[in-house]
């Protein structure tokens, strides 16, 4: 079943990030669109640069020369430990079972047993499995079940004197004593593997590693320890980002809202709603009872009111994509250069993007929608999506260039 493309299609119906390069004139008194339309590379670059404008009209942001961001250093910093419990998991993730069938059972075992329940005598409900498998310390059995399971020997049937808690679920239980008659069939081992280059060599396909083949261990560890790095340099990234973002957008004024954008959120918020209400509509006299039985508005112009107060909500503080826009205002405002610097990075959008450096997202992304391949994305919903996805590359600049030019306070020593 296909999954509905709500987040993509809601965020194009919006303001997601473009506007038509020859779009028809509006009115002087209209407000200015950045409804997503059909667009190609060569549009692109422009289209960010009219979109800045129109956001300009109604968002007001504060100065934030000279900001700076607190951050431990010490957190993002890959240590030797790091990448060994890293591969320690590596090795954890392809271990396999060894089933003994003799020894005796110690705390933390995982095991395979018979047991039966009996209250004076009598089986009681629930008391009674057969091949059950429980790891021994969990605490999912009573306690005193849960430790007479210590120190049994496998084949060998054992009863194990049990009280039930006072407090148990069943009162017809709770604080009686009973008898546990167990035997334990195998214990479960679980064998990790040791790192060898041969383990490296039959498991390195598994790891996710792309364009390069490991074959040693050291090939390994060189391997885990510039992933660890990636991964903590993009952890460092988002956290300034994230910092210095709350400090851009303190105090954010907003002085009104796009109104195609707005119609259209208001649009789909009753679009959602009416289609509920039709679900249902069997066991309501009408969509105002509806609304007050199911959502506890009083009226229908209650609803209203809350879902314009939602929709204005929305487009300048819960939408990311009108945020990020926020941020190419800001560097414009600041006669930043990014957006000249990028363009023709952005112009090869086509070359670049979609027939490079998204194959996997693409294949991800059809697939979690349910779709069987990007292109029958496009098919269905327009090269608009191909928009999304360049604005992706141009949040992750923004990004870049945002953590390039805060100033970092290391708190590492403070913070230990």
């Amino acid at each position: 079943m296909k999954k509905k493309l709500f987040s993509v299609l809601l965020v194009g119906a919006l303001a997601a990030s473009l506007v038509a390069c020859d779009s028809k004139k509006k009115d002087a008194d209209k407000t200015p669109s950045t409804v997503n339309t059909e667009i190609n590379a060569d549009e692109y670059a422009a289209t960010i640069s009219a979109n800045a404008d129109v956001y300009k009209t109604f968002v007001s942001l504060p100065d934030w020369k000279g900001m700076s961001v607190d951050l431990a250093e010490s957190d993002y910093i890959v240590e030797d430990s790091d990448i060994e419990s890293y591969i320690q998991s590596l090795l954890e993730a392809t271990s396999t079972t060894d089933v003994q069938t003799t020894g005796t059972t110690k705390s933390g075992d995982t095991i395979k047993l018979d047991y039966s329940g009996k209250l004076d005598g009598t089986a009681f409900s629930g008391g009674t499995a057969t091949d059950a498998s429980y790891t021994i310390g969990s605490g999912k059995f009573i306690d005193d079940l849960d430790k007479g399971l210590v120190g049994l020997t496998v084949g060998v049937e054992t009863d194990i004197p049990c009280t039930f808690p006072e407090s148990y679920q069943n009162s017809d239980l709770a604080g009686k004593q009973v008898v546990f008659t167990v035997t334990v069939k195998e214990i479960d081992v679980t064998v990790v593997p040791e790192l060898t280059d041969e383990w490296v060599t039959e498991n390195s396909s598994k790891l996710g590693v792309q364009d390069q083949t490991l074959s040693t261990v050291d090939d390994l560890r060189a391997y885990v320890k510039d992933y660890l790095n990636t991964q903590a340099s993009s952890s460092r990234s988002s956290e300034v980002f994230d910092t210095a973002y709350s400090q851009m957008t303190d105090g954010l004024d907003v002085s009104d809202y796009p109104s195609e954008e707005l119609s259209d959120l208001l649009k789909t918020l009753n679009s959602n709603v009416d289609a509920e209400y039709e679900s249902y509509s069997s066991s309501y006299s009408s969509k105002e009872q509806y609304l007050k039985s199911v959502y506890n508005f009083d009226s229908l112009d209650a609803f209203n009111d809350y879902a314009d107060s939602y929709a204005k909500q929305y487009l300048f503080t819960e939408n990311d994509y009108y945020n990020d826009c926020c941020l190419i205002i800001i560097l414009q405002l600041k006669q930043m250069k990014l957006i000249q610097q990028e363009k023709n990075l952005l112009h090869i959008m086509d070359i670049m993007i979609i027939r490079k450096s998204l194959i996997l997202m693409e294949e991800k992304f059809a697939s979690y929608y349910g779709y069987n391949d990007y292109q029958e994305i496009l098919d269905t919903y327009g090269r608009e999506m191909n928009s999304e996805i360049g604005y992706q590359v141009l949040y992750q600049k923004v990004v870049e260039f945002v953590c390039d030019n805060v100033t970092v306070n290391d708190t590492s020593s403070t913070a230990e």
